[in-house]
């Protein structure tokens, strides 16, 4: 059986629109699960193990200072415990990304998946007093640019325009500690380096 033009054009048009329908779907989907994923990490910033940690650790919401890039401590015992309650919840987060990704984007798991695996590198060196709190952000800030560059390709919109400038003052702030750093006597002490390694942490200690 043969379709007229018009019961072809009238085909095709049910085609796009079906088809536009499925893209409108899925773009309130993805904005409603940004929206959940957001309010499930600022809730659990708004604990007050969360704001403990939120004075020394980077938040990337804007609220961050370049002292943050330069503190030599480790966590103290306190924040220690609280950052293990913190990162607890922050697991309960990451599922809502985990089951958006599953429906409606599995293009971008594999790389939610590598920005989870070296948050885990930082959480378990922080959490095991190892690194000091300026060499967690600078790796952190790392990590979420290698993020955006990652999941960007192909995808230009993947990146909230306000995240990527966030992420470019950011980097902005490390680039400028390590030209003051360069310029500046060695501190006489031992200090842990970390570098990243694909997605995994690479650290030695120096005199």
């Amino acid at each position: 059986m043969h379709l007229s033009l018009t019961a072809m054009a009238m085909v095709a048009s049910a085609g796009f629109l079906l088809a536009g329908c499925a893209a409108q779907q899925v773009q309130r989907a993805t904005t409603e699960d940004r929206a959940k994923y957001a309010k499930c990490l600022a809730d659990n910033r708004a604990t007050p193990e969360g704001q403990m940690l939120s004075a020394r650790l980077w938040m990337g919401d804007g609220s961050d200072t370049a002292a943050k890039l330069t503190d030599p401590n480790p966590l103290t015992k306190a924040e220690r415990d609280a950052l293990v309650q913190v990162h607890n919840r922050t697991l309960q987060c990451r599922q809502i990304v985990i089951s958006h990704d599953m429906q409606y984007a599995a293009w971008e798991t594999p790389y939610w998946q590598e920005l989870f695996q070296r948050s885990d590198a930082i959480f378990y060196k922080l959490a095991s007093g190892e690194i000091a709190v300026g060499t967690a952000n600078k790796l952190s800030i790392e990590s979420t640019g290698k993020f955006q560059v990652d999941v960007t390709r192909g995808h230009a919109d993947a990146v909230r325009e306000e995240d990527v400038r966030q992420q470019q003052v950011a980097e902005a702030l490390i680039q400028a500690n390590a030209r003051i750093a360069a310029s500046q006597p060695r501190p006489q002490m031992t200090t842990t380096n970390c570098t990243w390694l694909g997605n995994t942490l690479n650290c030695t200690s120096m005199r």
